[in-house]
């Protein structure tokens, strides 16, 4: 199931919106603080954080800032949700990092259209604050443009033959990435390359990752390997 974690000060609009969105099947947790909204980001990275901006109230901006000064949560969904009265927000919420915005009121079909879209990929793929090209899943953050990769905060040191086959198995989590994709992904078009040596080079990426027996990567007998979805993932973790 994918989770929201809703980031209010407000009791009134958090009990309405938990309940759209309870409604719809997503587990909805609340923060009603910057650290609370860290902290839960950090424990259960959810699909998406919906910022309460309204006027007088710094929380939504002050959270979106520390989200995205962290490598365990940068690539987090952060829209806001901007009450009448509050859209001089809107531009320091910009200038915080934030993905998406949406002026109140919204119906609720328009939330859960975006929520129910974003909970559908996977994969978040977005530009970088720095602008360079990059990708997110779980905890891991991958530099596209300088081919680094980063896991909670740590830099990973990967050869280039592991970073693009992290980069394949990345842009298809949750699907089954044979060996021959993986060949074909990772090394010079034309050149052989033995079966076997897949299962050296994704035994290095697992213990570049800091992986025990597996963790997100998985072996699928006879077939390759797969990137677990986020929801599974968590659920294993949990």
């Amino acid at each position: 199931m994918a989770s929201i974690l809703i980031a209010s000060t407000d009791a009134d609009y958090y009990l309405l919106l938990s309940h759209i969105l309870s409604e719809a099947g997503f587990v909805v947790s609340l923060a009603s603080s910057v650290a609370e909204v860290v902290q839960l980001s950090q424990q259960t990275n959810p699909t998406a954080i919906l910022l309460d901006s309204r006027p007088g109230d710094p929380l939504a901006i002050r959270a979106c800032l520390e989200l995205k000064n962290e490598a365990a949560t940068f690539g987090i969904t952060a829209v806001a949700l901007i009450a009448p009265g509050a859209e001089q927000q809107y531009l320091d919420l910009m200038k915080a990092g934030v993905d998406e915005s949406f002026v109140r009121p919204i119906t609720p079909s328009k939330l859960l259209d975006f929520l129910e879209a974003l909970a559908g990929q996977p994969l978040g793929v977005r530009n970088r604050r720095d602008g360079r090209a990059g990708l997110i899943y779980a905890d891991i953050d991958i530099d596209l443009d300088l081919h680094r990769v980063s896991r909670k905060g740590r830099a990973i040191h990967l050869g280039p033959i592991e970073f693009r086959m992290l980069q394949h198995l990345v842009e298809h989590a949750g699907a089954i990435c044979s060996r021959d994709a993986l060949i074909q992904a990772a090394w010079a078009q034309g050149r052989y390359v033995d079966r076997k040596t897949v299962n050296v080079h994704i035994g290095r990426l697992r213990h570049a990752l800091g992986e025990s027996g597996g963790d997100i990567i998985r072996t699928i007998r006879c077939a390759g390997y797969i990137l677990e979805t986020l929801d599974r993932h968590r659920e294993e973790q949990g």
